[in-house]
């Protein structure tokens, strides 16, 4: 049997019209549920929402995890039921009406200990599918765990990471045996988004230097499987074959049918016609992006209709984005870029991971922050377009710079052999040389290139943090853990504040942002400064506002209780 919060993906979707399937849950929904339901877990585990209520605010109806599945009736308290808890689930029909000729139709959870629970009222529900759903889950599994719903690539571990990246590379040599350039760089810029460590670029360096000795897909699979989170095997598959597909595009190819190593590896890869169409979709949706005539408006307008394809395969579309965008944006620029049209909820990235890490972008984050930088309350037609395009420069820029790592590290080889083997030819010894001088100075602008970022990133983030501001703007659910984790960027330290008459410098302890922090960590922190919006006065208002009405009602509470 398949892991529980899977199933649960899979076979609640068709119970009623109301339910939202993460990762696709709106995220004002989810926060509401959350705290309506007294949901105290990770809202980047909420599996299902079924939304009872008329106008779509979330707040009554049924929340399911991994774990349990939390009832709320109009007006009632949330009933919380375990499903380890859970004895056996009845359909039940009861005659009503003064003449006998009305049935009301609802579902019965009996449990281990404790009273029966009745759920009755539900809008446009399918009772019969819920209840046989509930009780396969009662009577086919045995474990129940709360879990991430998606996690995108390069938060994963390195094995499987690489593992991802051998099976392209075995793709690249398929054909011809060879790699050629832009193969080469696909995989180059596939590399720099799944943020791999140096150990594991130099594990892929020496796979790509021979088309002899490849690992065979299936056991790449089998690792990738392997060390996937529980759930997310077919997400991955089909994050894999966009990758693959983009490759092929990138030769020349582009009739699916054509496409040998995808048609010959179909049941390994386990994947429908439908998805690989949605792939297709993706990858065009991609490359439309960086087109000189395309409009915000109608990227939005392609967006939807991808999230619509989704939707009717019945694959979320952020599966098909665990990697980023295949023109050169990863994950956390691609949820910039949708944040900035208007469309961060898209992908569902507020539910798909929690707020570190990648997944800082949540709600309109990049739209907040470059409303931050320009002070205007609308953007140009195309500027936000212009926001994508600049992370697809990004991260271009940043392979460029592997590239020029790796070259040092291959200089560094030739030089070592040839000190090793005694070789005495002058030309040689000359052209390394020259070789190493030129890598070197490479990398010396480099580490210029990242210390200017680092410092113009560092613009973006609060210098001195005012934590009460922090602590409203990160009050809703889905925001809550960017709190204690933007905390930790900071440190207490004594600062200049001015004079007193005397001339005498006068200090106040701030909480100033700690030195030591490197430009991706500046990076990420920054886009959670966007993703709250710290520097937004909308929100600093609205989050000070929601805290002042908080304490309001706690004062109330403390007085009548």
């Amino acid at each position: 049997m398949t892991n529980i919060n899977v199933f649960l993906r899979e076979n609640l979707v068709g119970i009623s019209s109301n339910i939202s399937i993460a990762p696709q849950i709106d995220e004002k929904k989810l926060n509401n549920a959350v705290k309506a339901f007294a949901f105290t877990g990770s809202p980047s585990t909420v599996v299902a929402l079924f939304d009872n209520t008329l106008f779509g605010s979330g707040k009554d109806g049924i929340l399911f995890t991994g774990e349990q599945l939390i009832y709320r009736g109009s007006f009632s308290d949330p009933v919380s039921v375990p499903f380890a808890s859970i004895e056996a689930v009845e359909y039940v029909e009861t005659v009503t009406g003064s003449k006998g000729d009305k049935t009301e139709v609802s579902l019965l959870i009996r449990r281990k200990e404790g009273a029966a629970l009745p759920i009755t009222g539900l809008l446009s529900c399918n009772y019969r599918k819920l209840v046989e759903t509930l009780q396969t889950c009662v009577q086919d599994f045995s474990e129940f765990t709360e879990e991430r719903q998606l996690i995108s690539i390069d938060e994963l571990g390195e094995p499987l990471k690489v593992a991802y990246v051998q099976a392209v590379i075995n793709m690249a040599y398929d054909n011809d045996q060879v790699i050629d350039d832009k193969e080469f760089a696909e995989v180059l810029q596939l590399m720099t988004r799944l943020d791999l460590t140096p150990e594991a670029r130099f594990i892929l360096r020496t796979y790509m230097a021979s088309s002899s000795g490849h690992i065979p897909l299936a056991t790449l699979l089998e690792r990738i499987n392997s060390n996937s989170p529980a759930g997310q095997v077919k997400a991955l598959h089909v994050s894999l074959v966009k990758d693959l597909i983009n490759v092929y595009y990138s030769t020349g190819g582009r009739d699916i049918a054509q496409f040998a190593f995808l048609q010959n590896n179909r049941e390994l890869l386990d994947v429908s016609d439908e998805e690989i169409e949605l792939a297709v979709m993706a990858i065009k949706n991609d490359y439309d992006m960086l087109r000189d005539d395309l409009t915000d408006d109608q990227i939005v307008s392609a967006l939807k209709l991808l999230s619509a394809k989704a939707a009717a395969v019945g694959t979320p579309l952020a599966a098909v984005y665990l990697s980023g965008s295949v023109v050169g944006m990863s994950a956390a620029g691609l949820t910039s870029g949708l944040a900035s049209l208007g469309m961060g909820g898209l992908l569902g990235m507020s539910g798909m991971m929690t707020g570190i890490g990648v997944a800082v972008l949540i709600g309109v984050g990049a739209y907040a922050g470059v409303r931050k930088l320009t002070g205007a309350n609308e953007l140009t037609r195309s500027k936000r377009r212009e926001l994508m395009l600049n992370e697809v420069i990004k991260q271009t820029q940043l392979t460029i710079s592997l590239v020029m790592k790796d070259i040092n590290f291959i200089t560094e080889k030739l030089n070592e052999a040839i000190r090793t083997h005694g070789v005495q030819d002058a030309q040689i010894k000359r052209l390394a040389g020259l070789m190493a001088q030129m890598t070197g100075a490479g990398a010396v602008l480099t580490e210029k290139t990242n210390s200017a970022q680092a410092s113009a990133t560092k613009l973006r983030c609060a210098q001195h943090l005012d934590e009460s501001k922090l602590r409203a703007l990160t009050r809703e659910p889905t925001k809550a853990e960017l709190y204690p984790w933007i905390l930790e960027f900071y440190e207490e330290r004594p600062v200049v504040v001015g004079r007193d008459e005397a001339g005498e410098e006068k200090t106040e302890v701030k909480l100033c942002l700690k030195r030591d922090r490197d430009r991706k960590q500046l990076e990420t922190l920054a886009r959670a400064f966007e993703a709250i919006g710290y520097f937004n006065v909308g929100d600093v208002l609205l989050g000070t506002a929601s805290e002042a009405a908080g304490k309001a009602r706690e004062k109330l509470s403390s007085l009548f209780s």
